[in-house]
């Protein structure tokens, strides 16, 4: 027997479903502990492309799998009657509902709150698929499944006090759609006792690999592209997947989670993901991968419309022209949309966009979705590049302006300076940035106590130390950035970390990073550098390199000091693992809070462009004379400085980000003028090449690779005709 239009469709599903185990698993449990549980509304909730659907589709499997009866309505077919939802279901059911005997004694819904002004067919048409389905679970368990219920309206009212309260306990209830359940459904200690949440966000890195794979696509760079581009929102990945099979548009796109650590409910954002047949052809027309950034070069962008469909909960001016501006800043308020479009925000109108379902709450105010935030600053910027840069200014001067503020007042000024940092001229900077994750990791002193965590900490990072990939990419430039660091460099840098000397410098010198359940996942060590630690870290590798340079009588005044120095020594931190980039955030906070504290921060990392270029992003500068080949291998290391303190902390914010009128810097003598037919990065190359520095140092003042220098400067060779440097050094000049 040839296989049916239904079986091709689950194979393909099959074929390319990757990840989602903690939330397929949790369902299997849920539902097979149902009579364990006083729980028993399952909540799925996420924006337009999470996989919604998709998910419930397999929801549907695994009930088959455990003899469970699985029931679904669209809410959005009802069209706001009851009739039409209820009709749905009871087709689904046996016996027909030609044939559903009608029971002479009403169920516990007409008893508890008949609907008012429900028309008679309505109520004996209610009555019968309450009947039907508590027939079913008595003998077993039973799945409905309510989905699209952002569509629900004044039907809401009717299901949570009519038609749910007559279900048997032996019914599992999903309730998918934009937003989580609200009103009723939290304020009533009943019905929240009722209610497990499955909030559903972003795939993972790794599983966008796997997915991609299964579409023949294995080049790691074109994944690394599409993993940039798409920020791991699923609906985006299955847009930019090329469709080369010949009947593929039949299959949904994939599915996938970074599955939280959770017991029981689940708290945390969890992956999704999911496509339609449409989807699937617009993944077809777009035909290839695309490179972050090159859709918008494109004149269609196969995201185009999936960013129609978030804009069709904004379907009027005002509030577009309100989430435009909420676009330009990555974190936002009320009062900071006022002053971003120099009129009073109403808080009417600002309930409305906070209301959106790609709108979150944070401790510090609301965001868009991370694709949302991108996919509309960038239409945004194309479509009003003067309104979008006076906004855009408008935020780096309110954050500016709080951090003078809390540099006045004394207070924690973290978290306005990480907001900052999305404004910097830097493209390395804002490109680290934009991967900077809210981490949950937590930070303990290091003590007796806590010394064997530690060691063990080092040994197991021993022993499992793996190569590295790191990715980030800066969505305004374009440009993208891929380090590969290898196991030999991790293994170099924890074999010079002397737990015993470094515990003898003081509890607040040297931390251990834990996660939210106690698990030690890095080792952050940042050393005053005093009379008290000087002969320590003269002796030390990596710091004494750094002692040797100092002049005589810098040595004696650090040597003999009794007070504080306000020097610092970074000299270690170390996560497990720097794919993770709620880890790298937490490398940065460690770092932020001594350079906001106004100190001499001296750092010798392992010689590798993505240390380079982490420093030089951030201020700090080559420290002459204080190499050392510590880290073995050919490549020495550079010992790098950076000093806020006094007034130079104000100085490195100015030199970070653009400050709105505030005078251009002089141009450098002898820079390449008018040549029209460089690109913006060669003539960057070129303006640094005529002074005669090298690969190396124009590397380091662009933040770049030195390849990526050596590429410029060899397509300008090309361009011009020329064999070496030289040449091109006197054309430039002299042309």
């Amino acid at each position: 027997m040839s296989q049916t239009f239904g079986d091709r469709i689950f194979r393909w599903m099959d074929d390319h479903f990757v990840g989602r185990e903690f939330e397929l698993e949790y369902f299997r449990q849920r539902l097979a502990q149902l009579d364990e549980r006083d729980e028993r509304i399952l909540n799925v909730y996420g924006t337009a492309g999470m996989g919604k659907t998709y998910l419930l589709e397999r929801f549907a499997r695994i009930a088959g799998e455990l003899g469970a009866f699985y029931a679904r309505a669209d809410v959005r077919d009802a069209l706001n009657r009851r009739e039409r939802l209820l009709s749905s279901l009871l087709e689904q059911m046996e016996p027909t509902p030609s044939t559903l005997p009608i029971s002479s004694s009403p169920s516990p819904s007409l008893s508890l709150s008949p609907p008012e002004g429900l028309p008679a067919s309505a109520l004996q048409l209610q009555e019968r698929c309450l009947q039907a389905l508590n027939r079913i679970a008595e003998g077993r368990r039973v799945v409905l499944a309510f989905d699209g219920y952002e569509e629900i309206g004044g039907l809401d009212h009717w299901l949570r006090t009519s038609f749910l309260p007559g279900l048997s306990g032996n019914v599992l209830v999903m309730i998918s759609g934009r937003f989580p359940l609200e009103g009723p459904w939290r304020h009533t200690p009943a019905w929240r006792k009722l209610i497990v949440r499955l909030p559903l966000a972003e795939l993972s890195y790794g599983d966008i690999r796997t997915y991609l794979r299964q579409w023949g696509v294995d080049d790691e760079k074109e994944a690394d592209a599409v993993w940039l581009r798409t920020m791991g929102h699923p609906l985006a990945l299955s847009l930019l997947t090329p469709d080369n099979r010949e009947t593929a548009n039949a299959a949904n796109a994939p599915n996938a989670a970074n599955a939280p650590n959770a017991a029981n409910a689940p708290n945390a954002a969890n992956s999704a993901n999911a496509a339609n047949a449409a989807s699937a052809s617009a993944a077809a027309a777009a035909g290839r991968l695309r490179p972050p950034n090159a859709a918008a070069a494109e004149e269609e962008d196969p995201l185009q419309a999936l960013l129609d469909d978030w804009l069709r909960e904004a379907p009027d001016d005002e509030l577009r022209r309100l989430l435009f501006a909420a676009s330009a800043v990555r974190t936002f308020h009320q009062d900071l949309l006022s002053k971003l479009m120099g009129a009073e925000v109403p808080s009417t109108l600002f309930q409305r966009l906070t209301d959106l379902s790609f709108v979150s709450r944070t401790a510090n105010g609301w965001q868009l979705q991370e694709l949302v935030w991108e996919t509309v600053r960038r239409h945004f910027r194309e479509r009003m590049p003067d309104t979008y840069a006076a906004y855009r200014d408008r935020a780096a001067e309110h954050y500016l302006a709080k951090l003078e503020e809390g540099l006045a007042q004394g207070r924690d000024i973290v978290w306005e300076f990480g907001e900052l940092l999305r404004y910097a001229d830097n493209p390395v900077l804002r490109a680290h940035y934009r991967h900077a994750r809210t981490s949950r990791n937590y930070l303990e002193p290091l003590g007796e106590a806590n010394l064997e965590e530690a060691q063990a900490y080092v040994r197991r990072r021993q022993k499992q130390e793996e190569s590295w990939k790191v990715l980030c990419s800066d969505a305004e430039s374009g440009e993208l950035y891929r380090f590969e660091l290898s196991a030999d460099l991790g293994r170099a840098r924890l074999n010079l970390i002397p737990l015993g000397e470094l515990a003898k410098t003081g509890e607040e010198s040297v931390r251990l990073l834990r996660s939210p359940e106690g698990r030690v996942v890095g080792l952050f060590a940042i050393v005053p550098v005093n009379g008290r630690t000087y002969d320590w870290l003269s002796k030390s590798p990596v710091s004494r390199a750094y002692i040797a340079s100092l002049s005589a009588e810098e040595r004696s005044r650090i040597r003999t000091s009794s007070s504080d120095t306000e020097i610092r020594f970074v000299y270690v931190l170390d996560v497990e693992s720097l794919e993770r980039e709620e880890l790298r955030s937490d490398i940065v906070h460690a770092l932020l809070e001594p350079i906001l504290a106004g100190r001499l921060l001296i750092e010798s990392p392992p010689p590798h462009d993505y240390y380079r270029l982490g420093k030089t992003s951030l201020g700090f500068e080559p420290l002459p004379g204080a190499e050392h080949a510590d880290y073995g291998g050919d490549r020495p290391a550079t010992t790098y400085a950076l000093d806020t303190r006094r007034e130079k902390l104000r100085d490195l914010l100015r030199r970070m980000v653009r400050v709105p009128g505030t005078a251009a810097a002089p141009a450098r003598p002898n820079a390449v003028q008018g040549r029209n037919e460089l690109t913006p990065r060669e003539r960057e190359v070129a303006e640094l090449l005529v002074l005669g520095l090298t690969n190396a140092e124009i590397a380091g003042k662009i933040y770049v690779s030195e390849a990526a220098v050596k590429k410029h400067v060899n397509a300008m060779l090309s361009k011009y005709g020329l064999k070496n440097r030289t040449q091109l050094a006197n054309h430039l000049i002299n042309s």
